[in-house]
């Protein structure tokens, strides 16, 4: 029988450095990390601690299945050879050879949560022509038709950007304008969250034909070449609609500084999926995976450490948060 599967989030790394908490290799579960814990280490100034405390517990790399066509299969697999340090310099090396800025569309999903400023959401289309180039520019094939493809895309971007300032990014209105005038959304508690929130919604959702699987991201119309909507990528749009309806959210998601560590936030519950518990010292990141994992009937239980001196952790597969 294979052993439990337990997701460290990457504050709880932090705590292990701090010596808060104390994990250590054990033989009754494996500790888990995945390369959204390398987007975070990344952004840090030693990388190198980070990556050792991983070592030291004997953590594995827990990383996407991808299908004949670069897609997401549904599956993750564990790889049990190589260290976190060697791991993290093939993603390093990787990311190196792919010039694509993966900050581009930050700007927008800053606006639409309420926050930000018109200056870079303007400056958008550019980059993102700029960036389709620079992508292009060295295929080994005629590239005319895609440039002028992108050239054309550019007016209408820019149209619909302009359309989005003009009717301003209020949140409190949008909120509203789902029903959620009094903040109800943000006060939903207790079991099936998820199915609470779309009471609250689905009124004002009359005559537009959508399914609560739709509008949280599980099943969206337009599947990008995907036959079946990968649970994955389902749980990163429920959580990007969790932050513009205000369950569980926090400012950062409005601070162009700080979306990185929303998006990171939504691939660690994404990740956590596929395991038995996900571990994390941020209540709001756990309340949330406990909605989603709920209303999807994922096994993965959520577990909130708190900051108790000296504490060793021993999860078991059945533990679960408040």
């Amino acid at each position: 029988m294979s052993k439990p599967l337990i997701y460290i989030d990457q504050n709880i790394i932090g705590l292990q450095l701090q010596g808060i908490i104390s994990l250590a290799k054990r033989d009754d579960v494996t500790w888990v990390y995945s390369k959204e814990h390398f987007a975070e280490i990344r952004r840090s100034d030693e990388p190198e601690k980070y990556l050792d405390v991983l070592d030291v517990i004997d953590a594995k790399l827990l990383d996407l299945v991808l299908d004949g066509n670069w897609k997401i299969s549904g599956e993750a697999q564990l790889n049990e050879s190589g260290t976190p340090h060697q791991h993290y310099d093939a993603y390093i090396e990787a990311n190196r050879d792919v010039d694509f800025d993966d900050t581009l569309f930050d700007p927008f999903q800053v606006w639409v949560n309420g926050g930000g400023d018109e200056g870079p959401l303007k400056d958008l289309s550019e980059k993102f022509a700029h960036q389709i180039l620079s992508l292009t520019s060295e295929l080994p094939f005629d590239t005319t038709e895609m440039i002028g493809k992108v050239k054309s895309i550019k007016p209408k971007f820019d149209s619909m950007i302009d359309e989005m300032i003009s009717n301003g990014n209020d949140i409190g209105k949008t909120r509203a304008a789902f029903g959620d005038e009094k903040g109800a959304i943000g006060s939903v508690s207790g079991e099936k969250e998820i199915e609470k929130i779309w009471e609250i919604i689905s009124p004002t959702m009359q005559g537009a034909e959508i399914s609560c699987d739709q509008f949280f991201g599980f099943d969206p119309i337009e599947k990008q070449g995907y036959e079946s909507w990968p649970m994955y990528l389902g749980i990163i749009g429920c959580n990007a609609v969790l932050d513009i309806l205000g369950f569980q959210a926090e400012k950062k998601c409005r601070k162009l500084n700080k979306i990185h560590n929303v998006r990171s936030d939504a691939g660690h519950i994404a990740m956590g999926a596929y395991c038995s518990a996900i571990l994390s010292e941020d209540k709001r990141l756990i309340k949330r995976a406990k909605a989603i994992y709920g209303y999807k009937s994922i096994g993965t239980s959520p577990i909130l450490v708190t900051r108790e001196a000296n504490k060793s952790i021993q999860p078991t597969a059945d533990a679960s948060a408040d």
